[in-house]
């Protein structure tokens, strides 16, 4: 794939047109178009196709290495292109005189641009020695799912080590956000939203069939598995690491076996929820932060809004509270007692009243939001 300044993100586009000296905005966007083909690059290689059918473990042999060795070596490949770009564009040689300058100087941009560069090219070609020495790791080659997790986990740490890189680097330039100058950063936060939101819905959903408990074991069996399998096809499911992906198909076996109780099945579905739910909390964590601290800043502004219209009666409350209601709807799957919240208010179309109960509404939801902030 051929990339060049049009492909990267609007954001570090106007980063790199506001730095006056030009000379340092085309390296800086040489550097950025590396960075993108890298990141591009790796979410390419396909390890969905390694993915073994069965939770079961293979035998120990090199076969699973020369499976894997295909995506190894253009991994290898990828980062060392992205490091000789660095290499040229800021090698060591270079000055590093206007670190103390002004907050907009261009000489402390480029100061700090060269830093952030080289300090990340060496910790990639230091973490390359992670990927070639793979083979070497008897665990691994003793396990394809081991074996395919350590590679998922590498890349996608390399991903956010670049990323990291581009972010740093614009920073230095301008107050930036993550999402708005990383390549590819704004799909890996919706994808990381969907994946929250779907897997809430699934949790839910799982949850009542198991809390009903006149139903007969053959049903809620037949019940999950669709469950499970309808979410497995969606493509939230896509983007998961093999670990939780192999423990749900443990946990499908394990439905088929003769003779299991209630307690088996229940035991084993809460314990897949919650490595589902470890998941949204990670990427809630690692990905999602940026972007929940936004709408949390947003959806307050809009409650703030219409709490105003409702004290003075202006009768104009509902758009605010309606925005701020789609708005929270974002941050789905992030706090259980805040989506149940938002399911109640939505049902009682309290967009359309005034006065006490649209009053208590807001209210309850600042409150929420509050909670969530902490």
């Amino acid at each position: 794939m051929t990339m060049s300044d049009a492909t990267l993100p609007k954001g570090l586009q106007e980063v790199l047109a506001s730095i006056v000296d030009r000379e340092l905005a085309g390296r800086m966007s040489r550097v950025g178009v590396a960075a993108a083909r890298c990141i591009d690059q790796l979410q390419a290689i396909n390890l969905v196709s390694l993915e073994p059918k069965s939770a079961e473990e293979g035998s120990a042999d090199l076969s699973l290495w020369e499976q894997m060795a295909p995506a190894v070596a253009d991994t290898v490949a990828t980062i060392s292109g992205l490091c000789g770009v660095i290499d040229e564009e800021f090698p060591e040689a270079l000055s590093r005189s206007g670190v103390y300058s002004s907050e907009s100087s261009d000489e402390r941009a480029e100061a700090e641009a060269a830093l952030v560069f080289r300090a990340v090219g060496s910790l990639l070609k230091g973490e390359l020695a992670q990927v070639r020495d793979m083979v070497r790791r008897p665990e691994l080659m003793a396990s394809q799912w081991a074996l395919l997790e350590e590679l998922q986990r590498l890349r996608a740490h390399f991903r956010r080590r670049v990323g990291d890189a581009v972010y740093l680097s614009a920073a230095a330039t301008a107050p930036v956000r993550r999402e708005d100058v990383v390549p590819f950063a704004s799909q890996e936060v919706q994808r990381a939203l969907l994946y929250r939101s779907t897997a809430a819905d699934l949790i839910k959903q799982v949850r009542a069939r198991l809390e009903k408990e006149d139903e007969t074991l053959p049903r809620l069996v037949s019940a999950l598995t669709s469950d499970f399998d309808l979410f497995t096809s969606m493509p939230a499911w896509r983007h998961v690491h093999a670990a939780p992906k192999r423990h749900l198909l443990m946990v499908k076996a394990l439905f088929l076996r003769e003779g299991l109780d209630r307690a088996a099945i229940e035991d084993a579905t809460t314990s897949l929820l919650d490595v589902l739910e470890d998941v949204s909390r990670e990427l809630t964590l690692d990905v999602l932060a940026s972007h929940d601290l936004q709408t949390f800043s947003d959806a307050s502004f809009r409650l703030e809004q219409a709490r105003l219209h409702v004290t003075l009666a202006t009768g104009a409350a509902g758009w605010a509270f309606e925005t701020a209601l789609s708005l929270i709807d974002r941050l789905r799957g992030r706090d259980g007692d805040v989506d149940a919240l938002l399911r109640r208010l939505k049902k009682d179309e309290l967009a359309e009243a005034e006065g006490e109960a649209l009053g208590k509404a807001i209210d309850e939801l600042r409150v929420a939001l509050r909670r969530l902030e902490v």
